[in-house]
C-alpha cells in the first residue's frame, strides 16, 4: 500500500464521523433557539411629557397558571426616569391595583429637556427584571394619543335636520345631547336638550330601542333634561320642541351614541376631591381611573365603590377614564371635571375653552361659541358645562400599548441566534468539503491505481473506451448534500 492510500484510509473515519457531527451540531443549534424562562414584565406610560408634570403608569406582569390560562399578576414595581447617562432623575413606587397590575404616577423634574429612558424595576421569582422604553420631554410638547372609539354606524351620534311646524316663531336652537358622551344598553343615561328662548317646553319621543318617559319638560336655564334607557345595540328618539298650548313648533331625530358592555361614569367635585360615581352591568366593582390633561396622561390609580373619591389635581380641566380593566379602553366611561380658579375665568368659560381647542380635529361646538360669545344662559349653570363636555365625552383616549420586558430579550436572543445559524451553516459547509474533497481523492487514487494495474498486466490491447464509473461523481452529491443541510441551518422556522 502506497503512502497515499494510507493517508487516505486514516481519514475514513473523518467521513464516516461527519453525519454524526453534523447532527450534533444541528441538534445543538435548535437547542441554542429554545428562548430563556423570563418573566413577562410590561410596562405602559406616555411617550412624551412636560417638564414640571407628571405622567401615568401602570405595569403589570403577564402569566400562566397551573392549567396553561393567562393571569394578570401585580409585583412590586419602581420606576425610574434616567438620562443617556444612566443617572436616576426621578423615581416612584407604583401602587397595587384593585383591579389589575399596579399604577401611580411619576413626576418629571423641570428645566429637562431631551429624550430621556423611562425604566420599570421588580424582583420577580428572585430574578431582577427590567423594561425600558423612551420618554421625550420637551417644555411645549403635545401628546399625539390617539383618540376615538370603535362602533359602527348605527351606535354614533347622529343629528338630524330641525324641521319646523309651520310655528309662526321659527325655533332657532335644538341641540340634543347624551351628557355621558354615550348609552349603554340597559344602563339609564340622561339626554340633555339645548334649547332656544323662544320653547316652552320640550318632549322626547323614542322611535327605536329606547325606553323613556314621555313626559314634557320645561327648561330651566336653557336645558331640558330626559332619563334614557337603551334596550338594544342602537337606538333612536325624536326631540319635539313645543310652543304656547303645547304645539309642536320643531322637532329633531337623534341617533344616540351607544357603547354596548360599557361603563357610565359621572362626576363632581366637593371639598378638594372629584367624586366619582359609575354604573356597569353585572353590578358596580372596582375600577381603574386614568387621569388626563387633554391628551396628556398625568396619573393612573384605582377606586373602590366604597371610597370613590379622587384628589383634585388643581384647577383646570380634566379627563376622567374609567375602565373595568387593562385592556378595555373601548368601553371606557369618559366624564369631564372643571376645578376653576378662584380668580380665573368660570367653569363654563374654561369647558367652552377646552372644547374649542380640539375645534381643529372634530369642528366648532355651538353650544361652546355661544358661552364664548356671552351669548349662553346662566355661564354658571352645571347643565351647561355637563352639555359642553356630552360630545367630547365619547370618545376615549387611548394610552397606547405597553412594552415588554421580553422584547429586548428577544431581540437580544434573535441576533446571537442569528449568529449561531450562520457559524453552524459555515461549519456544516467547511466538514461537506473536507469529506468531499477525500471522495474526490479516493475516487481519483482508485482510478489510477487501476490503470497501474492493467500497465503492469502487460496488456497491448487498445485501451477501451472510458465509461462512466458507477461511484463517479459521488464526491459531488455528498457535497450538495452538505450545502443543502448547510441551507438547513440558516432557516428560521426550525432553528
Amino acid at each position: 500500500m502506497s503512502t497515499k492510500e494510507q493517508q487516505f484510509g486514516a481519514l475514513a473515519w473523518a467521513v464516516r464521523m461527519s453525519p454524526l457531527v453534523v447532527a450534533a451540531i444541528l441538534a445543538a443549534l435548535w437547542m441554542a433557539g429554545t428562548p430563556p424562562v423570563m418573566p413577562d414584565l410590561r410596562l405602559n406610560a406616555p411617550l412624551v411629557a412636560r417638564p414640571g408634570t407628571t405622567i401615568g403608569v401602570r405595569a403589570w406582569q403577564v402569566d400562566q397558571d397551573s392549567d396553561g390560562y393567562t393571569v394578570i399578576l401585580a409585583p412590586a414595581v419602581a420606576v425610574e426616569l434616567r438620562n443617556a447617562a444612566g443617572m436616576v432623575l426621578a423615581k416612584a413606587n407604583l401602587v397595587r391595583s384593585l383591579v389589575q397590575g399596579v399604577g401611580g404616577h411619576l413626576p418629571v423634574p423641570s428645566g429637562l429637556d431631551g429624550v430621556l429612558s423611562l425604566v420599570a424595576l421588580a424582583e420577580i421569582d428572585g430574578r431582577s427584571v427590567s423594561v425600558e422604553r423612551v420618554l421625550y420631554v420637551r417644555k411645549s410638547i403635545e401628546s399625539r394619543l390617539p383618540k376615538g372609539r370603535a362602533v359602527n354606524a348605527f351606535q354614533r351620534y347622529e343629528l338630524g335636520p330641525l324641521r319646523a311646524m309651520g310655528s309662526r316663531r321659527s325655533v332657532e336652537v335644538l341641540d340634543p345631547r347624551v351628557e355621558e358622551g354615550a348609552c349603554v344598553p340597559e344602563l339609564r343615561c340622561w339626554l340633555s336638550v339645548w334649547a332656544g328662548a323662544e320653547v316652552t317646553a320640550v318632549r322626547v319621543r323614542p322611535l327605536a330601542g329606547v325606553r323613556t318617559d314621555a313626559r314634557v319638560v320645561e327648561p330651566s336655564n336653557g336645558f331640558a333634561r330626559f332619563p334614557l334607557v337603551v334596550a338594544g345595540s342602537e337606538g333612536r328618539v325624536e326631540v319635539e320642541a313645543l310652543g304656547l298650548g303645547v304645539v309642536v313648533a320643531a322637532s329633531r331625530e337623534v341617533r344616540l351614541p351607544v357603547v354596548p358592555g360599557g361603563i357610565v361614569a359621572r362626576a363632581s367635585v366637593m371639598d378638594g376631591k372629584i367624586a366619582l360615581e359609575w354604573e356597569q352591568l353585572g353590578g358596580r366593582g372596582p375600577v381603574l381611573v386614568d387621569v388626563f390633561e387633554r391628551r396628556r396622561w398625568i396619573h393612573a390609580l384605582s377606586l373602590s365603590p366604597d371610597a370613590p373619591q379622587v384628589r383634585v389635581p388643581g384647577p383646570g380641566v380634566w379627563r376622567l377614564q374609567v375602565r373595568s380593566d387593562l385592556f378595555s379602553d373601548n368601553t371606557a366611561g369618559v366624564v369631564h371635571v372643571v376645578v376653576p380658579d378662584p380668580d380665573g375665568p368660570g367653569p363654563a368659560q374654561l369647558a367652552a375653552t377646552a372644547v374649542l381647542a380640539e375645534a381643529a380635529r372634530e369642528g366648532l361646538d355651538p353650544l361652546a361659541m355661544a358661552v364664548i360669545a356671552g351669548e349662553a344662559p346662566r355661564p354658571d349653570n352645571a347643565d351647561l358645562v355637563r352639555a359642553l363636555f356630552a360630545v367630547p365625552s365619547f370618545d376615549v383616549v387611548a394610552v397606547g400599548t405597553a412594552t415588554s420586558a421580553r422584547l429586548g430579550a428577544d431581540e437580544a436572543l434573535d441576533g446571537e441566534q442569528e449568529l449561531r445559524r450562520w457559524q453552524a451553516a459555515a461549519a456544516i459547509l467547511l466538514i461537506g468539503l473536507m469529506v468531499s474533497m477525500v471522495l474526490l481523492r479516493v475516487e481519483l487514487l482508485a482510478q489510477a491505481r487501476a490503470r497501474q494495474l492493467l500497465d503492469e498486466l502487460g496488456e497491448e490491447t487498445a485501451t477501451p473506451r472510458r465509461t462512466a464509473s458507477p461511484g463517479r461523481g459521488l464526491w459531488a452529491f455528498v457535497l450538495l448534500v452538505f450545502v443543502l443541510l448547510a441551507m438547513l441551518a440558516l432557516s428560521k422556522r426550525w432553528f
